[in-house]
């Protein structure tokens, strides 16, 4: 069994005998109409999807569960867009929204088998899109192996946080 559950990471692991520490941490995207393609690597606030709208984003807002979006952010992300890419002024906002990341204390993710439940796994991180090379071999690999632990994914253990 394997909790990937977000947040819920941390109640559901609970009662495996696991102690998953996470907390929310907001981020707010707006995306754009079509453009015609510019920008051919993603950067840290943009990037551009295959169909041509942008992805502008790169707030980290400590708010709890609150998944709403701000005029405050939103002008701060399309502000930050132009001075880096002074034609997007004419570019029009599609939407917003807010989402919540999954953060743990140190902003790296736990993958944990549980001692008292062998068979029984947490994995945790916020970055699950760009760690998915890792998720869908090493990851999945140690899980299948029902080994203990891989001495290259122990510094990711939730026992980290036993101190």
């Amino acid at each position: 069994m394997v909790y990937c559950a977000g947040l819920s990471n941390q109640a559901l692991a609970r009662d495996l005998g696991m102690s998953i520490p996470l907390r929310p941490l907001r981020g707010q995207l707006l995306i754009t109409d079509r453009v015609p393609r510019f920008l051919h690597a993603a950067t840290l606030q943009l990037r551009q999807t295959a169909e041509g709208t942008l992805q502008i984003g790169d707030s980290h807002e400590d708010v709890g569960l609150d998944e709403s979006t701000t005029l405050e952010v939103i002008t701060r992300l399309a502000r930050r867009a132009v001075r880096i890419f002074p034609h997007l002024a004419q570019v029009r906002l599609n939407r917003a929204w807010g989402a919540l990341r999954i953060m743990t204390p140190d902003g790296v993710p736990i993958y944990h088998r549980s001692d008292e439940h062998p068979g029984a796994y947490a994995v945790s991180c916020h970055s699950g899109v760009t760690l998915a090379a890792l998720h869908a071999r090493d990851i999945a690999r140690w899980i299948c192996s029902g080994q203990a632990g891989d001495p290259l994914l122990a510094a990711f253990s939730a026992d980290r946080f036993d101190v």
